[in-house]
């Protein structure tokens, strides 16, 4: 074996993306080959975006109390009505860790340990799919050599299912290698090779073979393949019939990449490919028809759970901690049961309930195995989970009373309020909160200054001034939470001294949310009557699938998406193939050149 040689032909396509990381242009040409561009136009900033975090030239929406801080969908400048006559301008997608590893195991059908040592994705607005920051680093391109190194080795372990079965005494090596080059390719570009495609691969081939061996040589070009900017970007480089409409639609092979990732996290198979080539996914119908089938086979559960581990922080568990001292029923398996009942919920939902987003905020319910049973205080031995009725006592109501949940949604050594109330805020009804200022201090209080939570929090009321503006808009829902502690155990005390559950929503935008209740099921019920939180929903789903924020020209997108659920009954399932009917989703914007 002569490393260094074998390194050189596929380090270099690695080091160019690396390179032009930042310069947001697609290049010319049929094949799309200056591919990078990670902070090109479209990135969140200066946009009028409906909800666009703190940014200072975002859309005002609902008037918040005192200082009017929330911003939301609402506001002055509202996104744009339909018919849409332009598309946002979208920095080119590189493919997220999950997405890599996914579609890797689809390609090779190995073991895709070796993509964890990618360096972690930026998560931006609550996701990690963001294409505004998803950089190429120097650490990146490193890292994507050596795992396609090692993913490419593990391949060729079973070199006849990889290669499907191509006899190279009858046909022949280098005809096996083409006929690999063109099947793999289409399958690892998500398109038809080109010819240079096709050199490309079989140079990477010849090198590898070159004083070595077939297998070699088919290696070599599966780590040349998976370094290429068309393997790690989802490139769109159809030219368009008119090159000055400022709707550009996408090609069948890159509107079947985008349903793929969609619903399945990873690059198109065979089947869908196939669709695409003959013309079948040239109508909205036949796309919605084809979503739904997609949904159906198990690649999607893994893939839309990861939607709701991000949107409500749940992914955040492997880095969570807990004072031991304070919770001592907390360990290791505990976290990883939290970490299996959020999806399992999700799954029943989704996949054998009823596809409500009524059910997922109300539902009494929980999936719990033997490590997570204390914490709900019921009883099971079994190691995975196991879906089980509640006890009605503790008042839970889906998704806001899970272990995961409040446990992410909390401090080390206490609950937050501030946390909890923040995400029903912004990640259920659609409205930021401007970060504390820079000078104050926003370490929580300490666990012995109070009794309750509600005591220790009740200075950011007293406060006054923006400290007071915002924390009106987050604490008084948060308060609801508190009959759950840091890990997500019922209680009716703290300290000693009885929990008030009593909570508050002000400055809403759909009225009927606005006004007191008492805990978090009265909540629930309030939020999942509320078409805020429905649309609210729905725009999370947007911002997810599309990669980015909502701007201007995303409006009549967004309201198809919006009413297409409202339709629905608020069917999360259908949520995702509403996605695929927006003209988000069929066009995107001209390049600039």
């Amino acid at each position: 074996m002569r490393p260094a040689l074998r390194h050189l032909p596929v380090l270099i396509p690695a080091l160019a993306i690396a390179l032009w990381g930042c310069s947001g242009v697609v290049g010319g040409g049929p094949t799309g080959a200056g591919a990078a561009g990670t902070n090109g136009s479209g990135a969140a900033g200066n946009g009028v975006s409906g909800v666009s975090g703190a940014a200072g030239n975002g859309v005002a929406g609902a008037a918040g109390a005192g200082a009017g801080v929330v911003t939301g969908t609402a506001g002055d400048g509202a996104l744009a009505t339909c018919p849409t006559t332009a598309a946002t301008p979208t920095p080119l997608r590189r493919l997220t860790k999950f997405e890599y590893a996914n579609t890797a195991r689809n390609l090779l059908g190995v073991d895709t340990t070796p993509v964890n040592d990618l360096p972690a994705d930026e998560v931006t607005e609550g996701f990690n799919n963001n294409a505004g920051v998803l950089t190429v680093s120097s650490l990146h391109a490193e890292k994507y050599v050596l795992v396609s190194e090692a993913l490419a080795k593990a391949a060729v372990k079973n070199l006849s299912t990889l290669t499907g079965g191509c006899n190279t005494t009858t046909k022949g090596e280098d005809a096996c290698a083409t006929e690999f080059a063109n099947s793999f390719g289409r399958r690892a570009f998500r398109r038809p090779v080109t010819d240079q495609d096709r050199q490309m691969l079989m140079a990477a081939y010849t090198a590898g073979k070159t004083g070595g061996s077939y297998a070699e040589g088919i290696e070599v070009m599966v780590r040349a393949a998976l370094q290429s900017a068309h393997f790690l970007y989802r490139l769109e480089t159809t030219a368009p019939a008119n090159p000055s409409a400022p709707l550009v639609p996408i090609s069948q092979y890159e509107l079947a990449t985008r349903l793929s990732f969609l619903i399945w996290a990873a690059g198109p198979d065979d089947a869908l490919l196939d669709a695409a080539g003959r013309g079948e996914l040239a109508d909205k119908a036949a796309v919605a028809t084809k979503a739904r089938a997609m949904l159906a086979d198990p690649k999607a559960r893994v893939a839309i759970t990861d939607f709701y581990n991000q949107w409500l922080g749940t992914s955040r568990l492997d880095i969570m901690t807990k004072s031991t001292s304070l919770f001592p029923q907390y360990s290791d398996a505990v976290r990883d049961a939290m970490k299996a009942e959020t999806p399992a919920f999700v799954e029943y939902v989704l996949w054998s309930g009823d596809h409500k987003l009524s059910t997922l905020l109300t539902s009494p319910t929980a999936f719990v195995s033997s490590a997570l049973a204390p914490i709900y205080g019921v009883s099971t031995t079994s190691a995975t989970p196991q879906m089980m009725s509640l006890p009605a006592a503790q008042a839970r109501a889906g998704i806001l009373t899970q272990a995961s949940f409040l446990a992410v949604q909390a401090h080390p050594d206490q609950t937050s309020p501030v946390l909890r109330g923040k995400f029903v805020r912004t990640k259920l009804m659609c409205q930021t909160v401007p970060p504390p200022p820079m000078d104050v201090d926003i370490t929580p209080p300490a666990v012995t200054s109070a009794p309750t939570a509600r005591d220790r929090f009740t200075a950011h009321e007293m406060a006054g001034g923006s400290c007071m503006n915002c924390h009106q808009l987050m604490d008084p829902i948060g308060f609801a939470f508190e009959s759950f502690d840091a890990i997500g155990k019922y209680r009716t005390t703290e300290n000693g001294a009885t929990i008030n559950l009593a909570g508050n929503i002000l400055a809403a935008t759909d009225t009927s949310l606005n006004g007191t209740f008492t805990g978090v099921k009265e909540l629930a019920t309030k939020l999942a009557a509320s078409d805020q939180v429905r649309d609210c929903v729905a725009t999370q789903w947007f911002r997810y699938s599309t990669g980015r924020t909502e701007e201007v020209p995303d409006g009549c997108s967004l309201t198809t998406l919006q009413d297409a659920f409202g339709a629905s009954g608020g069917d999360l399932g259908e949520l995702v193939v509403a996605m695929t009917q927006t003209d988000a989703f069929w066009y995107r914007a001209p390049y600039s050149q």
